[in-house]
């Protein structure tokens, strides 16, 4: 008991220490006009709008090259701003206004020369416009409850999920209410339906009669949805087969996998995990004890391998991009007292450090570590060449006053 308490007692004392150290560097950075202290990376350009803030949306175009951002101000200014990453010069600004003042997402589309931008959220549904160089709006998708881009049949496109009650008159004798899961694949060029508008239609307990089917999670961007398909009687058999992992493609209707359950213990464990990132593709997390992180493709995990030994890291920091790129960037964060340092009896520097990391290997490539921000008082966006950073200021709940881009070594 004696060695608990001292231990604690320690820890808090480094902690304490800790917290002055980060409060000496964030300070001094202050005085250095607020960059970062970052390591592997050079600042290339300091982006700052003459008027307004740089809103929490931004992102690079899939060559790397071009940087697209939403300058904003607190009253009726919305504007997207392309920057050309290598000559450092405006490219263009497109008012964005007319549709929404404070987008949640942009991204760049159709080779560059369109936008699509994501509304405000409105009673829990968001909707998403293609808006060309000009800032007319092509065309729009949703409202729904999601609305995510991807690649379908070799072309970009939008998946538009919705969620609703269906009617009375279709509910369970018992009065159950069901809850219809819509799902559409469109094409960003066209506007045209990719495959068929399909639905889930579940019960209370998430289960859909019909398909003989429990829903657990979404994958594939909300084109899969992935449960308990229940066995099927054999005649020859004689017998009732075992229930097996169904992956039921929404937009061809039908049962793409059948995976047998041998440890069904196991699996229960495999599809909780799964369901605390439903809706998503491919995707890094934390391991379930802890020791790690874990890539996930198609429903299975495997290790990644970092620089640093994980309980260096604080677990609960692991910030992932989401994008449909071959590399997958995330970055994780330094205790200052980890065990390691506790057990030094010296607080270390809260190094945030950015991964890159190419699916089908092992190990995960530190590009550079950041200094100077706390874990929720910035944004970035990364590809292979460049880091940008926006450090949020003291008083801001989006956005700040400048980007900060940086070529990575």
């Amino acid at each position: 008991m004696i060695n608990y308490r001292k231990a604690k007692i320690a820890r808090t004392l480094l902690l304490m220490g800790a917290m002055t150290l980060f409060s000496s560097l964030v300070a001094s950075e202050a005085s250095a006009d607020k960059k970062a202290l970052v390591e592997s990376a050079t600042l290339a350009q300091t982006i700052s709008p003459a008027e307004g803030f740089i809103d929490d949306p931004f992102t690079f175009d899939s060559a790397g090259s071009r940087l697209l951002y939403v300058n904003s101000n607190t009253e009726n200014q919305a504007q997207l701003v392309v920057v050309d990453a290598v000559q450092n010069t405006i490219l263009r600004r497109v008012d964005i206004a007319s549709f929404s003042k404070k987008p949640s997402r942009v991204e760049f589309a159709l080779e560059g020369e369109h936008y699509l931008v994501w509304g405000e959220e409105k009673a829990g549904k968001v909707k998403v416009a293609l808006i060309d160089s000009k800032g007319k709006i092509v065309r729009s998708f949703g409202p729904a409850v999601d609305v995510v881009s991807t690649r379908y049949q070799g072309v970009e496109a939008v998946v538009v999920h919705d969620v609703g009650d269906i009617k009375a008159r279709k509910r369970q004798k018992d009065n159950q209410p069901v809850i219809r899961h819509s799902v559409g694949i469109y094409s960003v060029a066209k506007g045209k339906l990719l495959g068929k508008k399909s639905n889930l239609d579940l019960t209370g307990e998430n289960e859909s009669p019909s398909l003989n089917f429990r829903f657990k999670y979404w994958t594939e961007n909300f084109t899969v949805a992935v449960g308990i398909k229940g066995g099927e009687w054999d005649r020859k058999e004689g017998q009732q087969s075992p229930d097996v992992e169904g992956w039921y493609s929404m937009p061809n209707r039908t049962f793409s996998k059948r995976l047998a359950i041998p440890n069904l213990i196991e699996h229960r464990q495999r599809l909780a995990r799964l369901m605390k990132h439903s809706g998503k593709g491919n995707m890094v997390v934390v391991k379930r004890n802890l020791s790690g992180i874990d890539f996930v493709k198609e429903g299975l995990f495997s290790a990644i391998e970092l620089a640093e030994p994980f309980h260096h890291y604080n677990a609960g920091s692991l910030v992932v991009q989401q994008s449909e790129g071959a590399e997958v960037f995330f970055t994780i964060t330094i205790d200052p007292v980890h065990p390691d340092a506790a057990a030094e009896r010296k607080a270390v520097k809260p190094w945030v450090d950015l991964y890159e990391y190419l699916p089908g290997t092992k190990k995960a490539v530190r590009r550079a570590r950041m200094l100077g921000y706390g874990t929720r008082r910035y944004a970035w966006r990364a590809n292979h060449d460049y880091w940008a950073i926006v450090p949020r200021h003291i008083g801001f709940e989006r956005g700040g006053t400048s980007i900060l881009l940086y070529k990575l070594d």
